[in-house]
């Protein structure tokens, strides 16, 4: 679906295993846990995910299989609010932190602030990557992950995959949109020159902070005959 290797995130594992070192690897937002199948043997991948039930629910091979079929090694679930429990990994640690939040009708705005980077920033190694999962039918969150890699003085670039072959549709593909964030072009690897991956040219005109939002200004309107 989201997750479809010719996809976005496909794309994104694939920059990440063109390092010479396994890197580690974080997960905001646990859902069915199919983002374990990028785990390479030997590679420390830790969710985090708010709500106890939806852990229950993605470990009970009754409903879901990915983690118990598809993980390379071991893996954590880390329980709580991603942002707060982030606070508490060590320093420069990840590799590359995936946001898998912000898919329904109420997204966690305090995940999307420039307090907020600054807290990721730290989380990552030099060359890290932050990639935001930013399919939504009634926002648009490219503007604001714009102005807040601008505001931080770092590389961004955006995918929308939405042409999805009948053949891909048939293996399960969904269209999805995902921006990655990095310190420097450099570090987004073939993510910066791929074709497919652009630089996104809108603005919001305000950078989100813990202390201003605007969801109107984000809305995408539909208007009905």
């Amino acid at each position: 679906a989201y997750y479809h290797p010719t996809g976005p995130l496909g794309d994104v594992f694939t920059a990440l295993q063109d390092r010479d070192e396994l890197l580690p690897v974080a997960v905001v937002g646990l859902g069915t846990g199919a983002a374990i199948c990028y785990q390479q043997p030997g590679q420390p991948f830790t969710f985090y995910e708010i709500d106890p039930t939806v852990r229950r629910i993605a470990e009970t091979p009754g409903y879901f299989t990915y983690l118990s079929d598809c993980s390379a090694d071991r893996y954590d679930v880390v329980l709580g609010d991603g942002r707060l429990r982030l606070q508490s990994a060590p320093g420069g640690h990840y590799g590359l932190i995936v946001f898998d939040a912000f898919s329904s009708d109420a997204i966690p705005v305090h995940l999307l602030t420039r307090e907020s980077l600054q807290i990721y920033a730290r989380k990552l190694c030099d060359d890290g990557i932050l990639a935001f999962h930013i399919s939504n039918s009634h926002l648009n969150l490219e503007p604001v992950l714009r102005d807040l890699a601008r505001d931080a003085g770092f590389a961004c670039r955006v995918r929308h995959d939405q042409a999805v072959s009948r053949r891909e549709q048939l293996l399960g593909k969904l269209g999805s949109t995902y921006v990655v964030i990095a310190r420097q072009d450099a570090h987004l690897g073939r993510l910066a020159t791929s074709p497919g991956w652009t630089t996104p040219v809108t603005g919001t005109q305000a950078v989100w902070t813990d202390d201003y939002s605007n969801l109107f200004r984000i809305l995408t309107w539909r208007f009905v005959d």
